[in-house]
């Protein structure tokens, strides 16, 4: 049986991209008249109908939506954001953004690009309430989710090795001399704060350390807004693991409140490596997120399903390194 020719192999054979073709054979702009001649040309070359078909294939807008909780000046997500619109410029596609509202989240309010249908495609960064999932679902959109995954729907998702992440952290705690060790972060607020935890816990049971539910702090309520962080009453840990970097620079500002030194008495390890977040006397002991090879793999799903809308990838899991600072001392 002859293969069926999709965008990709033309422009496979062009040395262009996905985007290019499907502007030049959808009749858009973006293109040049002789780029799109020749790539109407190759298109028959190749066996692919040109002409009096379906429209099979997404247009070149792509919405990235971002729940508000997780936005501010100094936010990993926007960071995210950032280097994403400018993948996407860069493979000839533009990135829509919008900030979903706490209380249209909650209520499945979709999204202005969604509900005008100026976009096909929706990249989800960050965790978001099942009720925007459900209703993003039942739009038929091509959905990714980005940093984070639920596994009540069947949807591709990218993520970095968050339960790994937590585990080496916990791991180079321990290496480091440091055997009464807690957590920061509310792991029931996502799942990949959960995975980091699961991590954290993995490498306590595994080496018999101990530990103390008290040493487990949340940073967040369930709605995902920042709360302040609460120490110990009494027997304080020798050192923790942070769910993110943001949240382990608020430890050590809450710890010297308090009157400990970091890392002298009290060791403290990030999550991320933000490079937004910064302390001129400390760098942060953290779990690098391999934040470009996220956004190259979401970028090529979304120019792949340009082509071919049903193509899948599952979940990818994209592994990250530890990065050794100051805020960890040998003990």
């Amino acid at each position: 049986m002859k293969k069926k020719v999709a965008m990709k192999d033309i422009a496979e054979a062009m040395n262009i991209s996905i985007v290019s073709v499907s502007k030049a054979l959808g009749g858009r702009e973006g293109v040049s008249e002789r780029l799109r001649a020749e790539i109407i040309q190759k298109a028959e070359e190749l066996g692919y109908e040109v002409g009096g078909r379906k429209k099979a294939s997404y247009n070149d807008k792509v919405a990235i939506l971002i729940p508000e909780r997780y936005v501010s000046d100094r936010s990993f997500y926007v960071r995210i954001y950032q280097q994403m619109i400018m993948g996407f410029s860069e493979k000839g596609m533009i990135g829509v953004l919008e900030i979903v509202k706490s209380e249209h989240e909650e209520a499945g309010v979709l999204p202005n690009s969604i509900q005008t249908h100026a976009v096909d495609q929706a990249v989800l960064v960050g965790e978001m309430h099942a009720t925007m999932i459900e209703r993003l679902i039942e739009t038929g959109i091509g959905l990714i989710f980005f940093d984070f995954q639920n596994e009540e729907y069947d949807v591709d998702a990218i993520v970095g090795d968050n339960m790994n992440g937590g585990y080496l952290l916990t791991r180079h705690l321990v290496k480091n001399g440091y055997q009464k060790i807690g957590f920061v972060g509310e792991y029931r607020a996502t799942r990949s704060i959960l995975d980091r935890f699961m991590g954290y816990m993995k490498y306590l049971m595994a080496k018999g350390q101990q530990m103390d539910p008290a040493w487990v702090i949340p940073d967040r309520g369930l709605d995902g807004f920042n709360i302040d962080l609460v120490l110990p009453k009494k027997n304080m840990p020798e050192a923790f693991v942070c769910n993110n970097d943001e949240v382990a620079l608020r430890l050590i500002h809450t710890l010297q409140e308090a009157g400990y030194k970091v890392p002298e008495q009290i060791a403290v390890c990030g999550y991320d490596d933000y490079a937004g977040q910064e302390r001129a006397d400390m760098a942060l002991t953290t779990y690098h997120v391999n934040v470009e090879e996220m956004i190259r793999v979401c970028i090529q799903l979304v120019e792949m399903r340009m082509s071919d809308p049903g193509h899948r990838l599952g979940t990818v899991t994209v592994n990250g390194r530890l990065v050794e600072g100051t805020s960890v001392s040998k003990r």
